[in-house]
């Protein structure tokens, strides 16, 4: 600790970003028994914050995170025991950074069915958070304003189903722009927009938050609806708009969320999950989590401290991300840009953050709606047909107005002439 403090008021050295996020490593399948890939990874969030920071995997089994870690990143908690809750809650109360990207929702690992399923989110960061004045809401929000999900769609040709990709409207792919941004935030000056894929409500509680500086960075639309439901595959037989009926109140809701100021501890008045000297399961502490044992638990962070919560971790998800890939070469990295923005001000590296803001990023086109879609695809084939017009036209006139070529008589030579004679 005494050396991560010395190079952290030395200039010079990479501020350390720690990222959890869960196992990478193959699963096994519970219905079958065999080993199969995980669906998510978030490789390319790791290589983007590589670019500017020292980026390290943290392990918070041991009830506290590295000395080193300046910014700390959790992307998707799930199963969280008590002692890697306590890990984040003191790792906050030492006034560290915290981004949480977590919604109550996640892509569920085992998909046993035709159509794509989600599974809840269970013992997470939502204790904590809202302790802290930021609950996550049930449910995913569905917007109209939405970036297009790839799909295939059957087509009954000459007697034969043939499946053929088509890009369709996918309200869970929630497409923020401009005017849903927060304009007194650096972390997301000069984003054109930034697409959250199945992402939670988050409601703010004005009262835990009296005192802190809080910024709603992210918004949906005002047509904008929750629905609560792990079956997220589109029935486009039923409901060929969006997939899915719309459904109770729509309005914005808050979608991203910066916190700075003094937080109380989520473990005030509780005990230490190491209190018996034992780990909460019961077995024997490490020698990390007998160090942990040893300190006193802190109550209350500075005022500096800084929190950011966004209602989704898969908009950091390769999977997903490669998905957004395939519909716009480079769209996606405005969400890992938003991601790296929010560490940017959570170091209180405002002048790395303001340069980047100058930088070029994915530019999006303004949402159209359905008439005015046809209005500019009907304006372009009539110019197109106009354009042929004109050319069928000029062409014609200068035929026209062409002077008919002179043609010379033949020149016989002397010898043609005098055989004429």
């Amino acid at each position: 600790d005494i050396e991560a403090a010395l190079k952290r008021a030395a200039p010079g050295f990479l501020k350390t970003v720690g990222v959890w996020n869960p196992s990478e490593e193959q699963i096994t399948n519970p219905y079958y028994g065999t080993a199969t890939d995980p669906i998510s990874t978030w490789q390319m969030l790791r290589m983007q914050l590589s670019q500017d920071y020292t980026v390290t995997q943290v392990d918070l089994s041991s009830g506290r995170v590295p000395g080193d870690v300046d910014v700390l990143v959790v992307v998707g908690p799930e199963s969280f025991t008590d002692a890697e809750v306590f890990a984040v809650d003191q790792f906050l109360m030492r006034g560290g950074s915290l981004i949480v990207a977590s919604g109550s929702y996640h892509i569920d690992p085992y998909q046993m069915s035709d159509g794509l399923l989600m599974a809840p989110i269970e013992k997470g960061l939502a204790d904590l958070l809202a302790h802290h004045g930021v609950t996550i809401g049930a449910g995913m929000v569905m917007d109209p304003q939405n970036e297009p999900f790839p799909m295939q769609i059957p087509r009954n040709v000459g007697g034969m189903t043939v499946y053929e990709i088509q890009q369709i409207n996918y309200p869970y792919f929630v497409d923020v722009r401009n005017d849903a941004m927060s304009d007194d935030s650096s972390i997301v000056s000069s984003l054109p927009a930034i697409t959250l894929q199945w992402v939670s409500p988050l409601e703010i509680d004005e009262t835990k938050n009296a005192g802190r500086e809080v910024v709603t960075l992210l918004s949906s639309t005002e047509a904008s609806w929750i629905r609560d439901a792990a079956e997220v595959q589109p029935d486009l037989n039923t409901y060929p708009e969006y997939g899915f009926a719309v459904e109770g109140e729509q309005r914005s809701r808050p979608l991203a969320v910066s916190i700075r100021g003094s937080f109380e501890s989520y473990f005030k008045d509780k005990e230490s999950p190491f209190a018996t000297g034992k780990t909460p399961e019961g077995e024997q502490l490490s020698a990390e989590q007998e160090q942990t044992l040893a300190q006193d638990t802190i109550e209350q962070s500075p005022d500096s401290t800084r929190l950011v919560v966004v209602g989704s971790s898969e908009f950091l998800d390769d999977a997903v991300l490669e998905i957004s890939q395939s519909q716009s070469t480079d769209r996606y990295l405005n969400n890992l840009q938003f991601l790296q923005n929010a560490v940017d001000w959570a170091v209180e590296d405002e002048d790395l953050l303001t340069i980047r803001s100058r930088g070029a990023y994915a530019r999006a086109l303004n949402p159209l709606t359905t008439s005015e879609e046809s209005f500019w695809e009907g304006l372009n084939y009539a110019v197109g047909l106009l354009g042929l017009v004109a050319i069928g036209f000029v062409w014609n006139s200068r035929r026209r107005n062409e002077e008919p070529m002179q043609l010379l008589e033949p020149v016989q030579s002397d010898a043609v002439k005098e055989g004429n004679r």
